[in-house]
Protein backbone atom coordinates (compact mmCIF):
# COMPACT_ATOMS: atom_id res chain seq x y z
CA UNK A 1 0.00 0.00 0.00
CA UNK A 2 2.59 2.41 0.91
CA UNK A 3 4.53 1.27 -1.83
CA UNK A 4 1.81 2.12 -4.59
CA UNK A 5 1.39 5.71 -3.03
CA UNK A 6 4.97 6.31 -3.26
CA UNK A 7 4.46 4.98 -7.24
CA UNK A 8 1.54 7.59 -7.26
CA UNK A 9 3.01 10.57 -5.60
CA UNK A 10 5.95 10.49 -7.64
CA UNK A 11 4.25 10.69 -10.59
CA UNK A 12 3.72 14.10 -13.00
CA UNK A 13 0.13 14.99 -14.43
CA UNK A 14 -0.76 13.28 -17.41
CA UNK A 15 1.75 9.74 -16.48
CA UNK A 16 -1.45 7.63 -15.93
CA UNK A 17 -2.55 4.92 -18.49
CA UNK A 18 -5.94 5.12 -19.45
CA UNK A 19 -6.68 1.94 -17.24
CA UNK A 20 -4.87 3.25 -13.96
CA UNK A 21 -7.79 6.77 -14.52
CA UNK A 22 -10.24 4.31 -15.39
CA UNK A 23 -9.46 2.24 -11.98
CA UNK A 24 -9.42 5.32 -9.92
CA UNK A 25 -12.71 7.13 -11.22
CA UNK A 26 -14.03 3.02 -10.52
CA UNK A 27 -13.08 3.95 -6.86
CA UNK A 28 -14.31 7.13 -6.19
CA UNK A 29 -17.52 8.36 -4.69
CA UNK A 30 -19.76 6.85 -2.35
CA UNK A 31 -18.47 3.89 -0.09
CA UNK A 32 -21.00 0.99 -0.74
CA UNK A 33 -23.85 0.53 1.71
CA UNK A 34 -23.49 -2.70 3.74
CA UNK A 35 -25.98 -5.36 2.61
CA UNK A 36 -28.15 -5.08 6.23
CA UNK A 37 -28.61 -1.07 5.75
CA UNK A 38 -30.03 -1.90 1.99
CA UNK A 39 -31.92 -4.45 2.99
CA UNK A 40 -33.18 -2.10 5.98
CA UNK A 41 -33.75 0.58 2.82
CA UNK A 42 -35.21 -1.75 0.42
CA UNK A 43 -38.44 -2.80 -1.27
CA UNK A 44 -39.12 -6.36 0.20
CA UNK A 45 -37.34 -8.88 1.72
CA UNK A 46 -33.99 -9.77 0.29
CA UNK A 47 -34.45 -6.71 -2.40
CA UNK A 48 -32.84 -2.80 -1.92
CA UNK A 49 -34.45 0.37 -2.63
CA UNK A 50 -34.08 -0.38 -6.38
CA UNK A 51 -35.79 -4.24 -6.36
CA UNK A 52 -32.11 -5.78 -6.41
CA UNK A 53 -31.69 -8.66 -4.72
CA UNK A 54 -29.16 -8.16 -2.09
CA UNK A 55 -26.29 -10.89 -1.35
CA UNK A 56 -25.55 -11.62 1.96
CA UNK A 57 -22.36 -10.06 3.67
CA UNK A 58 -19.07 -12.85 4.20
CA UNK A 59 -20.17 -15.44 7.50
CA UNK A 60 -17.28 -13.64 9.26
CA UNK A 61 -16.51 -15.68 12.76
CA UNK A 62 -17.73 -12.86 15.31
CA UNK A 63 -14.70 -12.88 17.78
CA UNK A 64 -12.97 -9.94 19.12
CA UNK A 65 -9.44 -9.06 18.16
CA UNK A 66 -6.41 -9.76 20.13
CA UNK A 67 -5.28 -6.56 22.17
CA UNK A 68 -1.86 -5.32 19.91
CA UNK A 69 0.74 -5.13 22.65
CA UNK A 70 2.19 -2.24 21.35
CA UNK A 71 -0.95 -0.25 22.66
CA UNK A 72 -0.50 2.95 24.84
CA UNK A 73 -1.57 2.30 28.47
CA UNK A 74 -4.41 4.80 27.71
CA UNK A 75 -5.36 3.42 24.27
CA UNK A 76 -5.26 -0.07 26.30
CA UNK A 77 -8.08 1.45 28.23
CA UNK A 78 -10.01 2.66 25.64
CA UNK A 79 -9.62 -0.54 23.65
CA UNK A 80 -11.00 -2.52 26.23
CA UNK A 81 -14.37 -0.23 26.48
CA UNK A 82 -14.58 -0.43 23.15
CA UNK A 83 -14.35 -4.27 22.45
CA UNK A 84 -16.75 -4.94 25.28
CA UNK A 85 -19.96 -3.27 23.82
CA UNK A 86 -18.99 -3.84 19.89
CA UNK A 87 -18.42 -7.89 20.88
CA UNK A 88 -21.36 -7.20 22.72
CA UNK A 89 -23.53 -6.02 20.18
CA UNK A 90 -20.93 -9.04 17.86
CA UNK A 91 -19.88 -6.94 15.20
CA UNK A 92 -15.92 -7.12 16.07
CA UNK A 93 -13.80 -9.36 13.59
CA UNK A 94 -10.70 -10.73 14.44
CA UNK A 95 -9.16 -9.31 11.59
CA UNK A 96 -10.30 -5.92 12.71
CA UNK A 97 -7.21 -5.23 15.09
CA UNK A 98 -5.09 -2.74 13.67
CA UNK A 99 -8.60 -0.83 12.63
CA UNK A 100 -9.60 -0.91 16.33
CA UNK A 101 -5.82 0.07 17.10
CA UNK A 102 -6.13 3.28 15.42
CA UNK A 103 -9.32 4.30 16.43
CA UNK A 104 -8.70 4.01 20.39
CA UNK A 105 -4.83 5.85 19.26
CA UNK A 106 -6.48 8.56 17.39
CA UNK A 107 -8.89 9.15 20.57
CA UNK A 108 -5.91 8.86 22.76
CA UNK A 109 -4.01 11.71 20.95
CA UNK A 110 -7.17 14.07 20.55
CA UNK A 111 -7.77 13.59 24.56
CA UNK A 112 -3.99 14.42 25.23
CA UNK A 113 -3.59 17.15 22.68
CA UNK A 114 -6.90 19.12 23.85
CA UNK A 115 -5.21 18.83 27.48
CA UNK A 116 -2.35 20.40 26.27
CA UNK A 117 -3.86 23.19 24.30
CA UNK A 118 -6.37 23.83 27.06
CA UNK A 119 -3.06 24.78 29.32
CA UNK A 120 -0.80 26.32 26.86
CA UNK A 121 -4.17 28.15 24.68
CA UNK A 122 -4.81 28.87 21.21
CA UNK A 123 -2.31 31.21 20.32
CA UNK A 124 1.25 31.73 21.36
CA UNK A 125 3.72 34.65 20.97
CA UNK A 126 6.84 33.95 18.34
CA UNK A 127 9.76 34.99 19.02
CA UNK A 128 9.45 37.92 16.53
CA UNK A 129 6.30 38.89 18.69
CA UNK A 130 3.62 37.88 16.21
CA UNK A 131 0.76 35.69 17.75
CA UNK A 132 0.38 32.35 16.16
CA UNK A 133 -1.82 29.99 16.23
CA UNK A 134 -0.70 26.92 19.00
CA UNK A 135 0.08 24.13 16.62
CA UNK A 136 -1.86 21.54 18.58
CA UNK A 137 -4.77 22.74 17.19
CA UNK A 138 -4.08 21.29 14.17
CA UNK A 139 -3.11 18.02 16.08
CA UNK A 140 -6.51 17.93 17.77
CA UNK A 141 -8.30 18.68 14.56
CA UNK A 142 -6.75 15.84 12.63
CA UNK A 143 -6.81 13.11 15.38
CA UNK A 144 -11.05 14.53 16.11
CA UNK A 145 -11.82 13.82 12.21
CA UNK A 146 -9.41 10.63 12.27
CA UNK A 147 -11.40 9.03 15.31
CA UNK A 148 -14.97 10.20 13.59
CA UNK A 149 -13.64 8.32 10.73
CA UNK A 150 -12.76 5.19 12.66
CA UNK A 151 -15.58 5.52 14.75
CA UNK A 152 -17.73 5.45 12.00
CA UNK A 153 -16.70 2.51 10.36
CA UNK A 154 -17.50 0.77 13.87
CA UNK A 155 -20.94 2.21 14.29
CA UNK A 156 -19.97 4.36 17.55
CA UNK A 157 -21.52 7.70 16.15
CA UNK A 158 -25.21 8.31 16.33
CA UNK A 159 -25.17 8.64 12.50
CA UNK A 160 -23.82 5.55 11.62
CA UNK A 161 -25.59 4.04 14.90
CA UNK A 162 -29.12 4.40 13.25
CA UNK A 163 -27.99 2.74 10.47
CA UNK A 164 -27.05 -0.74 12.56
CA UNK A 165 -30.50 -1.17 14.10
CA UNK A 166 -32.82 -3.15 12.05
CA UNK A 167 -36.52 -2.06 11.83
CA UNK A 168 -38.86 -3.57 14.09
CA UNK A 169 -40.43 -6.27 11.77
CA UNK A 170 -44.59 -6.72 11.92
CA UNK A 171 -47.45 -4.39 11.43
CA UNK A 172 -47.87 -5.21 8.09
CA UNK A 173 -46.57 -2.02 6.30
CA UNK A 174 -45.76 -2.53 2.49
CA UNK A 175 -43.51 -0.59 0.67
CA UNK A 176 -46.42 2.18 -1.47
CA UNK A 177 -43.62 2.44 -4.07
CA UNK A 178 -42.91 -1.65 -4.71
CA UNK A 179 -43.46 -2.17 -8.10
CA UNK A 180 -43.95 1.51 -9.20
CA UNK A 181 -40.61 1.63 -11.17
Amino acid sequence: MAAAARRVAGRTAGAFTEAEVMMMAANSGRKAAPAGLKLIEGRSAGRDSGGREVKPPPGFRRLPPTKPAELSDDAALVWDELVAELQRLQLLKSIDGPALQMCCEAYVRWCKASAQLADEGMTYTSDTGLRKLNPLVGIVERASAEYRAWAAEFGLTPAAEGKLVAPESGGGEENPYAGTG
